[in-house]
């Protein structure tokens, strides 16, 4: 029995990692296939979370860069670094300012994404 509630615990544990934030804009589609990395808040109004996926990161940036243009009040400017990454930091509504980075490539098949967020 004890088995049993533990991993019904655990399975529960799981489906709550995979709830998407509240924070990110509902004009983003994010990729079916997720598995959740990070998920923090810090205080009131930082919050951190990244995820990795199998689909190209660099796809996604231009899908969500795009998204956010449609989408009303969002400021976007599209960053290249060879270090961290490409990225695209925007800010409106409820968001001071946040980035999504992919991150470099360092598993064959796999992209982590990262989202930093200040928000209001």
């Amino acid at each position: 029995m004890l088995v049993v509630v533990l991993l019904l615990a655990a399975s529960i544990s799981a489906l709550a990692d995979e709830v998407l934030q509240d924070w990110i804009p509902g004009a983003l589609e994010m990729p079916a296939d997720i598995e959740v990395i990070t998920d923090r808040a810090i205080g009131s109004s930082i919050r951190m979370f990244s995820f990795s996926t199998e689909r190209d990161g660099e796809e996604l940036l231009s899908e969500w860069e795009a998204a956010l243009t449609e989408e009303q009040g969002y400021q976007i400017t599209r960053t290249q670094n060879e270090v961290l990454g490409n990225a695209i930091e925007f800010s409106g509504d409820d968001i001071l300012n946040a980035k999504i980075l992919v991150a470099p490539q360092s598993d064959g098949n796999e992209t982590v994404i990262e989202f930093d967020a200040t928000l209001r």
